[in-house]
């Protein structure tokens, strides 16, 4: 198995928005935020039927409601738009994995970031996150990885230890 992967892939808005989907979905205060929206919903439309007096009760309970239902698209569509103004935004992405670091090129422009700068990874459906932090991550999609390119990476992780999220 080679030392260094090298992998190409566009950093289209499309791919940066299946990662953030991706990341948010794996967010457990996003979902108990969905399932509080639900039910803020449901109480504040018996408001509406009669259940209780208030509508200005059952109003804001609405509003609450779709709120936390359609958190999760409105915290995408803010990342998305932040996205953009990345400056590899809809470039051709060289990066190359060894286990000492990750390389970003992107013609002339680029970086490098030592292992020991991530708090951890997820390998989820659209590939891989590389967390700095709780919201600021790295990915490579899966599709511009063969099987035994995920695996490496996944070896290549574990020895920097950077930990499983």
């Amino acid at each position: 198995m080679p030392e260094i992967i090298t992998l190409n892939y566009q950093l289209t808005k499309e791919l940066w928005r299946i990662f953030f989907e991706a990341h948010y979905s794996a967010d457990h205060s996003l979902k108990m935020r969905y399932l509080w929206g639900v039910t803020c919903i449901v109480i504040g439309a018996l408001g509406f039927g009669g259940f209780y007096e208030s509508w200005i009760i059952a109003v804001l309970l609405m509003i609450t409601g779709f709120f936390g239902v359609l958190s999760k698209q409105i915290l995408v569509l803010k990342s998305l738009r932040s996205a953009c103004k990345h400056p590899f935004f809809d470039k051709e992405l060289t990066v190359t994995v060894s286990p000492e670091e990750i390389s970003v090129r992107s013609g002339n422009a680029g970086y490098s970031q030592p292992w020991n700068n991530f708090v951890g990874y997820r390998r989820l459906e659209p590939g891989f996150l590389l967390y700095h932090d709780q919201n600021a991550f790295f990915f490579i999609p899966a599709s511009a990885a063969t099987a035994g390119h995920a695996k490496r990476i996944v070896q290549i992780l574990e020895a920097a230890e950077v930990q499983e999220l």
